[in-house]
């Protein structure tokens, strides 16, 4: 395993969890899979029954196995949204969002003068808001501003009249 490594290396995953490494004709383990995406690899894992590539899914088990204090930065209500989203409209809004973050990381990494590995001791915030996504309101509409306002102006209303209620009633003697 030794010598320059190719940009793109073909993974095929057994059904027994072993990986095999097309690219460059040799089993791995997933600790070796992950020390490769670390070292700037990239990788394209492929089910040896089905053929579907199954990237995504490696990787976010090597995080996992690897480094599940990555994940703790991630607040529950995206895992939630996840779980609850259509395939479709996930793809929509992850692909919207992963561009703009790849693209706020790689100029991060620019302007520090490294390679994007190298920017894991920050992220370029703020980022540019995420584009809206068909069927979902990116934020407050003016009909919610308007409820807002208006549930504001009661609960003002009564918190006087409690004040009111409370300044007339006398303490039992």
């Amino acid at each position: 395993m030794s010598g320059p490594l190719p940009t793109l290396l073909q993974i095929r995953k057994y059904p027994n969890r072993r990986l095999y490494d097309r690219t460059r004709s040799c089993h791995l383990t997933h600790g070796e899979l992950y020390d490769l995406v670390v070292a700037g690899n990239t990788v394209c894992v492929t089910d040896s029954k089905s053929g579907a590539d199954i990237t995504s899914l490696v990787l976010a088990q090597a995080v996992i196995e690897r480094n599940p204090e990555k994940f703790a930065s991630i607040p529950p209500e995206v895992f939630h949204l996840m779980i609850r989203a259509s395939e479709g409209l996930l793809r929509q809004m992850s692909e919207g969002f992963m561009k703009q973050a790849m693209q706020g990381m790689a100029g991060f990494a620019s302007a520090a003068g490294s390679a994007p590995g190298a920017a894991a001791s920050g992220f370029p915030w703020p980022m540019p808001p995420m584009p809206p996504v068909p069927g979902m309101t990116p934020g407050p509409t003016p009909a919610a501003d308007a409820a807002i306002a208006d549930l504001r102006s009661r609960l003002e209303a009564l918190a006087r009249d409690f004040a009111s209620i409370a300044a007339r009633q006398t303490p039992p003697a």
